[in-house]
């Protein structure tokens, strides 16, 4: 079988990057350590309903409700 192409739209964890870029955009850090800093508050701050929300891909659920529900 062959592997459908590349599609980062559909792979929650590029979802998850993007969230976490479009914070970081014109974001400026004098030192290495305020960036990660930065970083490790907005992971920490990411509660389970945030990452759900994100990664709630409607094209995951039309293709499960097509498959499993109708």
């Amino acid at each position: 079988m062959k592997n459908p192409p590349y599609n980062p739209e559909l792979n929650p964890c590029e979802q998850v990057w993007q969230y976490i870029k479009n914070r970081f955009k014109n974001q400026r850090f004098e030192k290495m350590e305020n960036l990660k800093e930065w970083l490790h508050k907005t992971v920490t701050k990411m509660d389970s309903e945030t990452i759900k929300s994100i990664t709630g891909n409607h094209h995951f659920l039309n293709a499960f409700n097509a498959t499993f529900i109708n």
